[in-house]
């Protein structure tokens, strides 16, 4: 008994340690703009999220020099919205589709000499959130590549579901462990991604990526071979999204489509750890089982309360939904088992409507 309990304090423990690191933007910053800001959004059929995203854009109090939307292949009005409110808007090119495709497209069409890439269901907290990012890159000496993992905005019960990968999406990188930035980041995340022009031309950015790679891990490994750093952040308060509206399908594909690929970038100790974190919080209800419901009682609070204060830092989840936690750590571990076969066995996925090869 005592092996097993000390097995599930161990699982307890190496969450602190893969997730032991908040990693906001920093507040207390002002961005000095000598630079001219070209913030560029791939979209494929986002016209029910774009307005909310160029809201928060009209509400920012800095300058910026210009928007692009580039319309990948879209079916609905998101090249009518965009045009609605004010953006340049470029129709990608028939025989290069994806988001990547669209995110290099933009940077060559891109006046500015800062590029910020953001997805389209995105949408920025505070009306400071664009200069708070540009402050933080400039504190860095605008070098390498800033990613700012937005705060994940839940509205819907399935979509509590979600809480698990949003946890393991962020510890898998690296920088959220209690080790911080001594350890290599995996990879950046790409609905919000900040650089210099020179330095995304420099190491060739999304150019000839191919459709269905990872293209947020791919950027960064571009820039990492070009020994350049990467800055990683959460986006409580600054920065937000709402993942799979449009049902339980969806974030089943969603999740599904990366999950077992990205898995690979993380680093094999902070994996262990991660690991261990999930399989006990799945399996915590055992101790009940297995021993005595007191003890479980003690447990289950244990983790309930850990869980509780992650869900914090990544998202609007629900504490009295939480309570049924192991049921979420038991979805991720069935959908990341079928994320590896469409991955590794069937190598394909879909997504927006597309089949995508591996």
């Amino acid at each position: 008994m005592y092996l097993w309990l000390v097995g599930w304090l161990l699982a307890w423990f190496s969450g602190w340690l893969v997730f032991g690191r908040r990693g906001y933007v920093p507040k207390d910053t002002t961005a000095d703009m000598p630079d001219r800001l070209s913030i560029i959004i791939p979209a494929r059929n986002e016209a029910a999220n774009l307005p909310q995203l160029f809201r928060s854009l009209q509400a920012q109090q800095i300058d910026i020099h210009e928007v692009l939307v580039i319309d990948d292949g879209s079916t609905d009005q998101t090249q009518a919205v965009a045009q609605r409110f004010g953006a340049t808007v470029l129709a990608t090119k028939t025989d290069q589709p994806g988001k990547a495709a669209a995110c290099w497209q933009g940077a060559q069409a891109a006046s500015g000499t800062l590029l910020l890439f953001l997805d389209a269901d995105t949408a920025f907290l505070t009306t400071g959130g664009i200069s708070q990012i540009v402050a933080a890159f400039q504190n860095k000496g605008n070098q390498g590549l800033m990613s700012v993992q937005p705060y994940h905005q839940v509205q819907k019960v399935y979509e509590q579901l979600s809480y698990v990968f949003n946890v393991v999406l962020m510890a898998g990188l690296n920088r959220f462990s209690v080790f911080g930035e001594s350890v290599k980041a995996g990879g950046a995340f790409g609905p919000c991604l900040l650089c210099t022009r020179q330095a995304y031309q420099e190491v060739s950015g999304h150019q000839d990526m191919a459709l269905g790679i990872l293209d947020d891990i791919a950027l960064a490994k571009r820039f990492m071979a070009a020994q350049r750093p990467i800055h990683l952040y959460g986006g409580r308060g600054l920065l937000a999204f709402r993942m799979y509206p449009k049902g339980f399908k969806q974030l089943i594909q969603g999740w599904t489509k990366d999950f077992a690929t990205a898995a690979q970038v993380t680093n094999p100790g902070l994996m262990v750890g991660i690991i261990l974190w999930l399989i006990g919080n799945s399996t915590i209800p055992c101790v009940g089982l297995l021993y005595s419901w007191p003890i479980a009682a003690v447990c289950y609070a244990v983790f309930y309360g850990q869980n509780v204060y992650f869900a914090k830092r990544v998202g609007t989840f629900r504490r009295d939904l939480l309570i049924l936690f192991p049921g979420y750590f038991c979805f991720f571990l069935c959908l990341f088992a079928w994320s590896a076969i469409q991955t590794y066995i069937r190598k394909s996925v879909v997504w927006k409507d597309r089949k995508i090869h591996l």
